[in-house]
């Protein structure tokens, strides 16, 4: 593997460990057990990448066979918070579709971005790894497109830990979403460009992660959500009576 393959693991591992440490100052595992978990499992399978990491095949396994975990436990680490947020709003039938909805878009953007530029110069299980891993970002794009929509237009007060942790999954899984994009059409010939896009991608995110908890929000809105389920809906019924719109059904 390459050199540059250590000092990204490298690096990401310093931030995973310093991310895990804050995390257990701030008491996340409390408020958000799914995200905690994630970051716990994400240093560990970074530091058997770095073990792993001059031996083509042992790479390869442990790679795919960790991510496949973390993958899971993202999404539903980002669900975690969505919900969190916006949980009053989760009491109204047509917002519980706009969020399904999304993921659903998500992946029938991906079921058709696999049908139509499958990878070129791939293996038939590299194929279906690649296009699992797309499928899976998609989704979480579509779920932090969707909550940063939501909150611009329901003006929902600023959470820094929250946020941080959304912004930190955008960017983690833009970076990928991107590269696999273009190892789709253009194969082998863009793997540094795939590569370091992933990697680059990642680190930002944990960075970001370790911004939003390296300093702790005012006590008075910690762990307080930024609006209470009955103000939620009360604001969102308000916009609907504003546009002569009937109440909406729960």
């Amino acid at each position: 593997m390459h050199a540059a393959n250590l000092i990204e693991l490298g690096v990401a591992l310093v931030l995973e460990l310093w991310l895990v440490i804050l995390l257990l100052k701030r008491g996340v595992r409390h408020r958000f057990p799914l995200f905690f978990a994630y970051a716990v499992l994400a240093a560990p399978s970074t530091g058997a990448r770095l073990f792993a990491n001059f031996h083509y095949a042992a790479y390869f396994y442990v790679y795919w066979s960790t991510e496949a975990a973390l993958v899971l436990l993202s999404l539903a680490a980002l669900h975690e918070v969505f919900h969190w947020i916006f949980e009053g709003f989760y009491r109204l039938w047509w917002f519980r579709v706009a969020y399904y909805g999304a993921i659903a878009i998500a992946l029938i953007v991906a079921v058709w971005n696999a049908l139509a530029n499958p990878p070129v110069q791939a293996h038939p299980i590299i194929s279906l790894i690649l296009n699992v891993t797309i499928a899976v970002n998609y989704v979480r794009i579509g779920i932090v497109g969707l909550f940063a929509l939501l909150h611009r237009l329901l003006l929902v007060p600023f959470r820094r830990y929250a946020y941080g942790i959304v912004v930190g999954f955008g960017i983690s899984s833009a970076g990928p979403l991107i590269a696999y994009l273009a190892f789709s059409v253009f194969g082998t010939k863009l793997e540094s460009f795939t590569r370091y896009t992933i990697a680059v991608a990642y680190i930002l995110g944990v960075a970001i992660w370790v911004a939003s908890f390296i300093r702790p929000e005012p006590e008075d809105r910690e762990w307080q959500p930024p609006m209470s389920p009955d103000q939620m809906l009360q604001e969102v019924q308000g916009y609907l009576k504003a546009l002569g719109i009937p109440k909406a059904k729960k």
